[in-house]
């Protein structure tokens, strides 16, 4: 291996320089050791400058994955719902104002002002404004919508691979994706762009050059690659294409002067000093491994160390002493779509892309996609047009050649002279016939491109070497720039809308807070209220019925069955007990069709109190209240007719306990001999004595005895202690009579005839004190009990039937309260979400407008280290 030569810009460099040079040659070293210099000076700055960009994209990935949802935006120039022709839509348009909507929302779209711009010093600037409020109408059709996502994109580092299929059907899809998903492809063009901005700092401090010949299919790449070399017909060529993987040509200087060939492992990194990473092969295989049709379209690529041949008149371009040079044979794009996409990448690692087309054909379609694609990073490309000497006009040749590089890459084209090429390499590379006319011209076509190559790759290595790094640097911060003003507008606008709605819902929000407690009072207040009043009108209602059942009476509408006589007062007593509950069960209906009444007006004062606290945008309750439906289960355990529901039987006529007839009802001794309380009469006025005993029997009872009775019964009716006691004093008067001889006489008559009577007015008024009697043990039983079958407590009757009504109607109210407190509480809820939301929202808007505008700030720090002239 040759010693490395002594470091341009050294000490001892310039002495060595310097002995025995004429002041010409001293003033050509200085000037190149300036350039040396000049060279590491923006290497330096490119690299400080690749370090910053790292940074801004790093932390622009995670500020979308941690913090705001990046959007990616389409401009369009055309104007929204025109009718018009394209050309006739630009033509009214300002030529910078543009259409601006988002892949995730193609039917939303703002009105912008593109600024784009391009300095001589490699700069390119784009960002967008708000354009002045124009007349034009912001909604936007399905048919706009598909022609805006049509136009061409405005990101080339940062431009989203959206290549789903046809173009038409593409756009659709994506435009159906979710803000994350588009967030989340950006964040992979983010972290792609990383790796490469890792991959142009390895290469701008690599003293390498790497150079990539590729092309079309059959371009003529591997007989270039010969041309090259001089004489070490190395690449194998036919007619037919033979390239089937990479293959790296280096100078077998590399390898201590050793030509073989290593065939790179692709599960570990190459390494020429670890044989681990490669498997060596002799040189005579390279053919063989090079154009096996049959390898796997993943083979790994080829590593060729080649001893140069000396002492020829134009030596190789791999090894000059300064830089060391790779030429790298690719297979063709159009090969397959493995080996096109494997081009793509590997032209990511390349220093200078020599892209060799075959004069004949022109550029192809895979081959204008590569250039584009290219050109995100190297702005000048090196051109080979092949087989020219064959095309015989050869001027409409290069024109059409010419107009095709100036729209696939402008800066190629300006320097055209020294980066494209119309040669034959196959002349050159398997020499010339001498009877040729046109041998020198070949010759000297191919030599100018060889000149110019070396001046490209060595001379000229700023722009070779650092210009890549720095073109894709400017592109890429000029991708960045759009993407920061673009999702300005987006948070200026998403900032302004959350401030609106917080507006707009806050005041609400707290006047429903303010009036929550009045809203939950006064639902409690009338449930409440109207309980209240059913159970007490219940409860006065049904004691007032059952006095008047007491007192053997018959609710309205009711008739007393008819008396059958003696003999059937047994039964006769059976149907009063029933007729007497079923004025009861009557009674209990009203008061559950009162309870009704007040109910729906109650439950209308709910539905008045919650059209005054609801928000007029809350869908109010289409529920009806049916007040037919209230009681229904009681009336089904009970089955009585209630609110037009039709069941068989009565309540508490039904109830077999209430029904059972005892003698008492018919003849009721107790009552007679004043031992039971009487019933309080509807007047209030009548005595209990007088309600029982009728005046006609009064008036035949004669004597002190009778009269002493009646006023004794008369002053102690209503307690059993004070009857008893009556009837002893009564009894001790009857026996101070029994001692007068003429009562004695007449005592017997009289009483007999007094027993007859008695017993005659008894069986006559049996119709009338059956009811009484029936009544009374009635209500007796129902003081005490609420009437109920299964009932074991002792509840009276109206206040057990009172609190149940009570129940009833608390149910509904609550039922009608609830609805009323979930849509107030859902309400509530809602636009506590809804502020908590904007304000939230509004956060991060003003967070992320004063982040996008430090990025266009560090935007302009970068750009102004990138900028050096190469």
């Amino acid at each position: 291996m040759q010693p490395n030569p002594t470091p341009p810009g050294s000490p001892r460099y310039e002495k060595e320089t310097h002995i025995g040079l004429q002041p010409a040659s001293i003033q050509a070293r200085i000037a190149g050791t300036a350039a040396v210099r000049d060279y590491e000076d923006k290497q330096t700055t490119l690299s400080s400058a690749i370090d910053a960009t790292k940074y801004l994209v790093a932390d622009l990935k995670n500020f979308n994955h941690g913090e705001w949802k990046i959007r990616y935006p389409h401009f369009s120039q055309n104007a929204p719902n025109t009718i018009a022709s394209d050309d006739e839509a630009k033509s009214r348009r300002p030529p910078n104002r543009r259409t601006l909507t988002f892949a995730d929302e193609p039917l939303s779209y703002t009105e912008v002002v593109l600024q784009e711009t391009a300095s001589t010093s490699n700069q390119v600037k784009r960002s967008v404004t708000l354009a002045p409020m124009t007349a034009e109408p912001n909604s936007m059709s399905e048919d706009v919508a598909g022609e805006t996502a049509s136009v061409k994109e405005d990101f080339s580092i940062l431009h989203l691979d959206l290549n789903l299929g046809a173009t038409r059907h593409a756009k659709a899809l994506i435009s159906q994706l979710e803000r994350s998903s588009i967030s989340a492809l950006i964040d992979t063009r983010l972290t792609a762009s990383l790796s490469h901005l890792s991959l142009l700092h390895a290469r701008i401090h690599d003293a390498h050059s790497r150079v990539l010949v590729t092309g079309d299919l059959n371009a003529g790449k591997s007989t270039f690659v010969n041309a090259l070399l001089r004489g070490s017909e190395v690449m194998p060529t036919d007619q037919q294409p033979l390239t089937t993987r990479f293959v790296e040509v280096v100078s077998a200087v590399e390898n201590d002067d050793k030509e073989e060939i290593h065939i790179l492992n692709l599960d570990s990194k190459y390494d020429a000093l670890d044989p681990s990473t490669f498997t060596v092969a002799p040189i005579e295989e390279l053919e063989k491994l090079a154009t096996d049709m049959d390898n796997d379209p993943s083979a790994p690529p080829l590593r060729v160390f080649l001893r140069e041949t000396k002492n020829v008149t134009n030596p190789s371009i791999l090894h000059n002493g300064v830089v060391d040079i790779s030429l790298i044979d690719a297979p063709g794009l159009n090969r397959d779509s493995i080996k096109t996409t494997a081009n793509f990448a590997r032209q990511e690692e390349i220093d200078v892309v020599v892209f060799v087309v075959s004069a004949a054909n022109h550029f192809t379609l895979s081959a204008k996609e590569f250039i584009i694609q290219a050109g995100h990073e190297k702005a000048h490309l090196f051109i080979v047009v092949n087989r020219f000497d064959q095309i015989r006009d050869k001027e409409r040749c290069r024109r059409a050649v010419m107009e095709q590089i100036k729209e696939l890459s402008p800066e190629t084209y300006e320097d055209a002279k020294d980066l494209v090429h119309f040669v034959d390499s196959a002349k050159v590379a398997f020499g010339f016939d001498d009877s040729s006319d046109d041998a020198e011209d070949v010759d000297a076509a191919f030599s100018h491109l060889e000149q110019s190559l070396r001046s490209f790759v060595l001379v000229n290595r700023a722009k070779s070497k650092l210009g890549p790094a720095q073109n894709y640097i400017t592109h890429l911060l000029a991708d960045v720039e759009l993407l920061a003003s673009a999702n300005t507008i987006v948070a200026t606008q998403e900032r302004d809308g959350a401030l609106a709605e917080v507006d707009r819902v806050k005041p609400e929000l707290d006047r429903m807070k303010r009036g929550k407690d009045t809203f939950e009072d006064g639902l409690v207040g009338e449930e409440e209220v109207v309980t209240s009043k059913a159970i007490v009108a219940s409860q006065s209602s049904l004691r007032h019925a059952l006095d008047s059942v007491g007192r053997g009476e018959l609710a309205k509408g009711l008739d007393m069955p008819v008396y059958p006589g003696l003999l059937g007062a047994w039964d006769y007593a059976g149907e009063v007990r029933r007729a007497l509950l079923a004025s009861l069960d009557i009674a209990v209906r009203q008061c559950e069709d009162d309870a009704r009444v007040a109910t729906t007006e109650a439950v209308k004062v709910i539905t008045t109190l919650g059209e005054k606290h609801l928000p007029v945008d809350v869908e109010r309750s289409k529920r009806v209240f049916n007040s037919a439906a209230m009681f229904f289960n009681h009336a089904a355990k009970k089955g009585r007719r209630t609110s037009g529901l039709q069941y068989v039987g009565l309540g508490l006529a039904g109830n077999s306990a209430l029904s059972h007839v005892a003698v008492s009802d018919i003849f009721d001794l107790q009552h007679l001999l004043f031992l039971t309380d009487s019933v309080p009469s509807e007047a209030g006025k009548q005595s209990a004595f007088r309600d029982l005993i009728p005046a006609s029997m009064a008036g035949e009872v004669g004597g002190l005895g009778a009269a002493s009775l009646a006023v004794g019964a008369f002053s102690m009716a209503g307690s059993q202690t004070m009857a008893l006691r009556t009837i002893f004093e009564s009894a001790m008067h009857l026996s101070d009579l029994a001692s007068n001889p003429v009562v004695r006489k007449w005592a017997g008559p009289a009483l007999g005839v007094m027993a007859i009577g008695a017993i005659a007015y008894v069986i006559y008024e049996l119709p009338r004190t059956i009811p009484r009697n029936v009544g009374r043990h009635l209500r007796s039983e129902l003081l005490t009990s609420s009437g109920a079958i299964d009932d074991a407590d002792e509840t009276p009757f109206f206040e057990a039937e009172a609190q149940r009504i009570g129940r009833e109607v608390r149910k509904v109210m609550r039922l009608a309260a609830w609805d009323l407190r979930e849509r107030f509480r859902t309400a509530l809820e809602a636009r506590g979400e809804i502020v908590r939301q904007s304000e939230e929202t509004a956060r991060e808007a003003t967070h992320a407008l004063e982040w996008f505008t430090e990025v266009e700030q560090r935007v302009e720090v970068i750009r102004s280290q990138v900028g050096l002239k190469l």
